[in-house]
């Protein structure tokens, strides 16, 4: 192998130009890799959700923002007592679990309550599961939850009735 010295003048730059080409290269091929896999997923709601997400800003009536699909983690984080893997425990119980709706405060965006649309799936041991651990994460962090029954139409006012203590007054 040559000494430094015994290498022609600009060498070291390009293998430096060289180099910096070629990570260039590969930084842009891996980005082709991700506009391959994956492809639109279609509409945020179902039917059945886009109804009630309807109803629900309708009840509002503009007094709370609604947020639809909010993942636990932007609502929620781990208290600074939970440390080392029981905080990632705790963090993955959230991180990947949502909530149907969220209504905040118009000027702070504070959550005022979650809403969960529960349809018949909720009747399953594994859902009941999960609700009840949504439920007490969240109303033990003061965020009030609401369980809505799924349903083919919603009453305004029965809508109303339902966030009438959750809202701020007109």
């Amino acid at each position: 192998m040559p000494a430094p010295s015994d290498l022609p003048p600009g060498t070291p730059v390009i293998a430096g130009v060289l180099g910096l080409i070629l990570l260039l290269l590969l930084f842009a091929l891996r980005g082709r890799g991700a506009r391959k896999a994956y492809r639109r997923a279609g509409p945020l709601f179902t039917a059945a959700e886009k109804r009630f997400l309807d109803a629900l800003e309708r009840a509002v009536d503009g007094r709370a923002r609604v947020y639809g699909k909010v993942r636990l983690a932007d609502l929620l984080t781990v208290r600074d007592t939970v440390t080392g893997k029981h905080w990632f425990r705790a963090f993955n119980a959230i991180a990947c679990k949502h909530a149907d709706y969220v209504l905040c405060s118009l000027d702070t965006l504070e959550p005022l309550l979650v809403i969960e649309l529960d349809d018949s799936s909720h009747a399953r041991a594994d859902r009941r599961q999960r609700d009840a651990f949504v439920d007490e994460a969240l109303t033990g962090a003061g965020i009030p939850v609401l369980h809505v029954p799924v349903q083919s139409r919603y009453a305004l006012r029965d809508v109303q009735e339902a966030l009438r203590d959750f809202l701020p007054p007109r």
